[in-house]
């Protein structure tokens, strides 16, 4: 029983057990815009009736109809907000998207072009180090700059 108990006191402090399910979209203006014209219509229904709801003090039903008209152009404002809000932030995902394809593409195409320079330099690096072998004589080091110091002589 204390398991149960132990269980029941982190779903109420707020840490549940397991991950909320992701919300379902749907047609979420379409909806509220129904919502919004069924309330003013059980409203426009009882008006004429108005008389007989007074007599016996029901009066709050038109009441919570016109509210729920008035509540509902307020969803419809917030929910057409949220809608383009998140249309237009998918389209900036979308774009950063492109942004970050093109700087891949960038970036690969000047590493493929390093890489071909780098190669040369290192065929004319070796192309050097062998002509100096051949010839005999020391030539400027070309990754240093600067003639290798002279060998002493056996004189």
């Amino acid at each position: 029983m204390a398991a149960f108990f132990s269980g029941l006191s982190d779903v109420v402090k707020g840490n549940p057990q397991h991950e909320a399910p992701e919300p379902l979209e749907g047609p979420v203006v379409a909806t509220i815009v129904g919502g919004t014209i069924l309330w003013f219509a059980l409203f426009l229904v009882q008006l004429p009736f108005y008389g007989w709801f007074d007599d016996r003090g029901h009066t709050w039903w038109l009441w919570t109809c016109l509210a729920g008209g008035g509540l509902g152009f307020i969803g419809i404002w917030y929910v057409r907000r949220r809608d383009a809000a998140i249309t237009r932030e998918q389209a900036e995902r979308t774009a950063q998207a492109a942004q970050a394809a093109r700087t891949v593409e960038t970036t690969d195409t000047v590493t493929a072009a390093d890489t071909v320079a780098a190669a040369e330099t290192v065929d004319t690096a070796e192309t050097v180090d062998t002509a100096e072998a051949a010839s005999g004589t020391p030539e400027t080091d070309p990754l240093r700059g600067h003639s290798p110091a002279p060998t002493p002589s056996a004189d």
